[in-house]
């Protein structure tokens, strides 16, 4: 019996770990359903109701279809919502496994919050460029319910150091900052209902306007052929380093309210641009190039677009003038399925094998040092030309009017 119990409080410890590990899972997917986005646990109303009496309300069964199929649980009561004063309950697609999940972390999640507990928000303010803590600086704290900022609080730091005390935890925050003419913010964050303290810091950095410190390590153009619509489709990708220890906020006029950081040269006559990492309203489009307009930190940027060429008939040739010297550019193309050449820089060719794509036959191009004002130019032909069904409907109909064309001639001779 000894012995049993010396196990127990032997073993008691890791039995607490693994409960917290259980519980710290169950809150890691309260956060990934987006169910903090709306709802808290015993700190009154946010964006949708406070769960904290929501078993003494409302039976398991309830809970769970609420949490599956909302509208499920409307057309039961004939009521959407149920609770007056909030918005409908969208469908959040969690299946049955996750939703048994979340009504355990409710329950066991309302013994462990105090009801109407505070929250505090703490944090420094560093500026990389001087690397030190950055003193006397105003901190906003911006108050936010569904986007919408609903109060806001100040502070000066004092040695980089910031405290918000006193906070309420039903709503969601975010930290704001003006530093040398450029606005610094966090990304909106909540509270999670075991949670009463939070530390957030920010890095700001001294400006510059020296573009010699913008560097295009890399350039990658994905080639692909699209045999439905008989057209290229291109995914080009940007490596770009701001070498400083500075942001770089372009070149233009400080009094200007879009920045121009840099430019990119685009192949003219593209079709269907897009930018898959960002939003087209960060950049400023043309015919000729696309320029970014987000001041850069010191480090590395990604700048990823995707285009479209229809190809023509025989040959489709696109070219465009470099505007940034490239320290290297890779071209990757599928030759099974594109005749391929490329002019005006010097490169070395090789196959490639991919094994996501083991059907198809890609080589790399590589080129390296392209100064800015060089030219390249790429010329496709399709492999299919005389075997694909248009192009055989598209000649037998040219025979067949040539042949007509020719005996009408010769019958009159």
């Amino acid at each position: 019996m000894r012995f049993i119990l010396f196990l127990l409080l032997y073993l008691a410890p890791f039995t607490a770990i693994s409960i917290e590990e259980d519980l710290n899972s169950l809150e890691n997917l309260f956060v990934e359903k987006r169910c903090i986005t709306c709802h808290v646990v015993g700190r009154g109303k946010f964006v949708g109701p406070d769960l904290y009496d929501v078993l003494s309300k409302y039976s398991e069964e309830d809970i769970l279809q609420w949490i599956q199929n909302p509208q499920a649980i409307y057309k039961k009561y004939s009521k959407m919502p149920i609770n007056d004063g909030y918005p409908p309950m969208p469908y959040m697609n969690v299946d049955s496994s996750e939703a048994k999940r979340l009504l355990e972390y409710l329950k066991r999640t309302k013994g462990l919050v105090r009801k109407n507990s505070r929250v505090k928000i703490s944090g420094t303010i560093k500026n990389f460029s001087e690397n030190k803590l950055l003193d006397s600086q105003e901190v906003q704290l911006e108050f936010v319910m569904a986007d919408k900022v609903k109060n806001t609080e100040k502070q000066i730091t004092n040695n980089g150091n910031f405290i918000f005390n006193n906070l309420i935890g039903n709503i969601a925050y975010r930290i704001k900052i003006f530093y040398d003419g450029i606005e610094y913010s966090t990304d909106k964050f909540y509270f999670l209902p075991r949670e009463n303290n939070k530390s957030v810091d920010l890095i700001v950095y001294d400006s510059t306007q020296k573009i010699k410190n913008l560097k295009v390590n890399s350039s990658h153009l994905i080639i692909s052929y699209d045999e439905d619509s008989e057209s290229i489709v291109i995914a080009e990708i940007i490596n770009v380093e701001n070498q400083s220890r500075n942001i770089f906020v372009g070149t233009n006029n400080f009094s200007e309210k879009i920045r121009k950081i840099n430019s990119y040269a685009l192949f003219p006559g593209i079709e269907n641009l897009g930018f898959p990492h960002r939003s087209k309203e960060t950049f400023i489009v043309s015919q000729e190039n696309v320029i970014d307009t987000l001041p850069m930190p010191p480090g590395n940027r990604r700048i990823v677009l995707t285009y479209a060429k229809q190809l023509n008939f025989f040959s489709t040739t696109i070219s465009k003038v470099f505007l940034n010297d490239i320290s290297s550019l890779t071209i990757i193309v599928p030759e099974n399925k594109l005749s391929f050449t490329l002019d005006g820089l010097e490169y070395i060719r090789k196959e490639a094998g991919i094994k996501e794509l083991e059907d198809d036959q890609y080589s790399t191009y590589s080129i390296s040092d392209i100064t800015k004002g060089q030219e390249i130019k790429l010329t496709f032909r399709k492999y299919d030309l005389f075997f694909n069904t248009k192009s055989v409907i598209g000649i037998i109909f040219i025979l067949f009017m040539l042949g007509i064309f020719l005996y009408k001639r010769f019958k009159k001779t």
